[in-house]
């Protein structure tokens, strides 16, 4: 084998590295430059070039183009003849573009394997870098042919008779093995880049939904999440007195939530919009909606709380353009992790429609809620 053999593996070699590592140095600049890696063959899977991987881009490259030079040279020496070498080292390096590709699609896809089995590689873009690998060759394989080429220079011939061939078959064997070693190398640094891609996208996606939690009311929203929707009555009869405070005279509506030390409460309004007066009498019928649009689990006690006195049901007439309230109330709770009250849902009486308003209140799963029976407001146009 002559040096200028070994020089064309070597070429080979590099010309598939640089085309790796361009298309990953393409793939890196910011903006929309980075669709120049899509001019250039993937002859590394794209799932291995990931921008993050250090060590384990550096080793699938290294290992990938010493499997393209090892194979190049074990076919060249196979297959060519004197008068043939161009074209044999051409064809080196397509097959070895090829087989390195495969190996590292195998490599790449392992995690899919595993999963799944065989179906595992109808998935992603398998075979993406044998396909690209054998492009590759076939554009540049000429030059390590004309580098490999040489007049008058004698090479080892794999078809020469077996008395010349024989002490001579070691470099094939020797060859041929390496290449083999560096490419099953190659499928496995691609199997553990993969793993550690996985990982680190795992890592990644802990570490944003820990950050979002932290600064996140509740729990993140889960849509699998069990749990039924809040209905739009509480399922009992409405009232049926001619003069109550139906939908169509009076509205319920919210107002702002207060605190003191460990405690919390919010009033509840209802405004009679109609130019008569309106009847009332008990407690509002009151829901409440956590992140994933589900029923809470709340239990609501009528009576009173720290931050409001409960007047007991009675009777009462309000009057056009007037208002009435009650109040809700409960202890603060921890929120972190935890199903919240995303939305509250109110109706007059219980069996009317509810209306609904978007809030964030610490009124959490499992907590007590009292809430207090409607009394006239008497404060300036409701407020306060």
């Amino acid at each position: 084998m002559t040096r200028r053999l070994v020089a064309a593996g070597g070429l080979t070699a590099a010309l598939w590295a640089a085309v790796a590592l361009t298309r990953w140095g393409f793939s890196r600049i910011p903006s929309g430059a980075a669709q120049l890696a899509n001019l250039v063959p993937p002859v590394v899977p794209a799932g291995l070039m990931w921008g993050d991987s250090g060590p384990w881009l550096v080793l699938s490259v290294a290992i990938g183009a010493v499997a393209v030079g090892l194979v190049f040279l074990w076919v060249t020496a196979l297959v060519h003849t004197r008068s043939s070498l161009l074209l044999a080292a051409w064809f080196a390096a397509v097959a070895a573009g090829a087989l390195v590709g495969l190996a590292l699609d195998l490599g790449a896809a392992w995690s899919s394997l595993a999963m799944f089995g065989p179906r595992g590689l109808v998935v992603g873009e398998f075979g993406a870098a044998a396909a690209s690998g054998a492009l590759w060759g076939l554009a540049v394989g000429w030059l390590p042919g004309l580098v490999a080429r040489t007049r008058g220079v004698r090479t080892w011939d794999a078809r020469m008779p077996a008395d010349v061939v024989t002490p001579r078959s070691r470099p094939l064997l020797w060859i041929g093995s390496a290449a083999a070693v560096a490419t099953i190398a190659a499928a496995g640094l691609g199997a553990g880049s993969d793993a550690a891609r996985t990982a680190a996208i795992n890592d990644d996606v802990a570490a944003q939904q820990e950050a979002e939690a932290a600064v996140t009311f509740g729990a993140m929203p889960d849509p699998a999440a069990p749990g039924v929707p809040v209905s739009e009555t509480s399922g009992t009869s409405a009232p049926t007195d001619p003069r109550w405070c139906t939908e169509d005279r009076a509205m319920v509506l919210k107002g702002e939530p207060d605190a003191a030390t460990g405690h919390r409460g919010m009033p509840i309004r209802l405004m009679n919009f109609s130019e008569e007066s309106c009847v009332i009498e008990g407690y509002p019928d009151v829901a409440f909606g956590d992140q994933n649009e589900h029923l809470l689990t709340v239990e609501l006690t009528p009576g009173s709380s720290f931050m409001a006195q409960d007047p007991r049901p009675e009777r009462i007439e309000v009057p056009a353009g007037g208002y009435a309230v009650a109040f809700l109330g409960w202890d603060a709770a921890s929120t972190h992790g935890a199903l919240v009250t995303k939305r509250v849902y109110a109706a007059a009486s219980p069996g009317m429609t509810r209306g609904s308003w978007p809030i964030d209140l610490d009124i959490v799963e499992g907590s007590t809620v009292a809430v207090t029976a409607w009394k006239l407001d008497t404060t300036p146009t409701g407020q306060g």
